[in-house]
């Protein structure tokens, strides 16, 4: 048997979490409440367990439990379609030029396996770095960035 129940009150319909060991208890609006086995609602395991059955049971009460269970569901957020607008909002925008040129590399990495030079313009536009070729040039030089097949580049790690 759950050691922990819900339990509505006659008087003013309220759930409350009980102690399934307690014979009764008394509610918030002064009515004392016999705990029997017919009148729990919703049983629990434990002490955690039981506030989210005490807010369901009072929206099933109050007749707005499927308002209840939308405001419990977590949001869906719509993942931008546009590859270039997702790496932009992953890339600091404070920090040192090379970091963020850096970054901005590995984002692109990450998103497309593979990105051309006109991806790479199209992100440092979007930061506001002037002269993608030679950031691009300045990245080969250091091996941070590949050109694994003509116009196709990649960082080597995944680690800005």
């Amino acid at each position: 048997m759950s050691p922990y129940g819900v339990v509505v009150c006659p008087r003013c319909k309220r759930a409350k979490g009980v102690d399934l060991k307690q014979k009764t208890t008394t509610c918030s609006c002064g009515f004392e409440i016999r705990v029997t086995p017919a009148r729990v609602r919703a049983r629990a395991e434990s002490a955690r367990e039981l506030a989210p059955l005490v807010g369901r049971i009072n929206a099933e009460v109050a007749g707005g439990l499927k308002a209840y269970e939308q405001a419990l569901a977590p949001r869906k957020r719509r993942r931008s379609q546009d590859v270039h607008a997702r790496v932009l909002a992953a890339i600091p925008r404070t920090g040192n030029r090379s970091v963020r040129v850096r970054t901005a590399a590995v984002e692109l990495t990450r998103e497309l396996e593979l990105f051309t030079f006109d991806d790479w313009t199209r992100v440092l536009a979007g930061l506001g770095i002037p002269d993608p070729r030679t950031a691009l040039d300045a990245l080969i030089r250091t091996n941070a960035v590949f050109e694994p097949k003509a116009g196709f580049y990649r960082t080597i790690g995944l680690t800005a």
